[in-house]
């Protein structure tokens, strides 16, 4: 089987959780961008790099340099399915999944799509009339489709980060902090990081005693979150990055997140009542969608628009 992720965690952790999980199937991954995406696992997963582009219809040079990439990577995409021989195609939408599935069409390899968000992304909106089904996470995705991917579509549970639940005293000391103190979970996701940190940090001085776990997006914003916690004495435990978001959500009382889908999924496996805030720029506002479904219908939390915020 080959999996094709990339771009944002929000599509490559579904993937990797998949594989995970299919330990007696060949795995292989193969989309645009792997060789430096941060949140793919190179050290676990076999992987091929295919050339793949975005770009506007509205710069004529963008169309020119971004279809030949497109096409090189459809060529590349040819030659491993024949090389591979898969028994099936998985894609996790983005712009980076785009030549395999061509690729997957001309040579008559079925495929699947998984669509995790409430609105489907353009290039699986685009190839959905054409796969064998299309998995949906959300049961109001399917009035995006056309009538025929729709009816075909299989609702399934999120596939969330594999591995066994640890304790909570064990979380407790990986991110060194202590039991009993109320514990908010600040992250932005795999992207739009960057006004959730100016926001928290603003209302530092109104914070009750709490700790907290944030996770900025890169090293610098998480050098100047440390600062401003420890100028105000808040216990806190600040990363670029967590490889580990399970264990922040075991032991934290509440989140401040965006809306991404494995975000909102992971929230109602561990119960976390949580302030969403999508990510404004998201493909066709999909957080906010994400975000109406969560708080409409899991009463999980409540949902602001960043431009609502002051």
């Amino acid at each position: 089987m080959i999996l094709s992720a990339g771009g944002t965690g929000g599509h490559l952790f579904p993937a990797m959780s998949l594989a995970a999980t299919l330990s007696d199937w060949d795995i292989l991954f193969a989309a645009g961008g792997l060789k430096t995406n941060r949140y793919f696992d190179r050290t676990k997963f076999a992987h091929e790099e295919v050339e793949c582009a975005t770009f506007s219809l509205k710069h004529p040079l963008q169309v020119l340099l971004g279809g030949g990439k497109i096409c090189r990577g459809i060529y590349q995409s040819r030659a491993l399915l024949r090389r591979f021989s898969p028994d099936l195609v998985v894609g996790f939408g983005s712009f980076c999944t785009l030549p395999l599935l061509v690729a997957a069409m001309i040579e008559g390899v079925p495929f699947v799509l998984h669509e995790q968000n409430t609105v489907p992304g353009k290039v699986n909106r685009l190839f959905s009339p054409f796969a064998h089904t299309m998995t949906i996470t959300f049961p109001s995705t399917r009035a995006y489709l056309k009538k025929k991917a729709a009816h075909r579509a299989i609702e399934v549970v999120f596939p969330l980060r594999t591995g066994d639940r640890p304790s909570q005293e064990s979380c407790w000391e990986y991110f060194g902090l202590r039991p009993g103190l109320p514990t908010l979970l600040i992250f932005g996701g795999s992207q739009g990081a960057a006004r959730l940190n100016r926001l928290i940090q603003e209302a530092l001085p109104s914070l009750p005693a709490i700790q907290v776990i944030h996770c900025t997006g890169n090293n610098e914003a998480a050098y100047e979150a440390k600062k401003a916690y420890d100028a105000y004495r808040i216990p806190a435990c600040v990363k670029a990055f967590e490889p580990h978001m399970e264990r922040a959500m075991h032991i934290s009382d509440c989140a401040l997140t965006r809306a991404g889908a494995a975000t909102i999924s992971e929230l109602i496996e561990y119960e976390l009542p949580a302030l969403l805030i999508p990510y404004p720029f998201a493909t066709d506002h999909h957080q906010e969608k994400n975000g109406e479904h969560f708080g409409l219908h899991v009463k999980g939390g409540k949902m602001y628009k960043e431009s609502d915020l002051s």
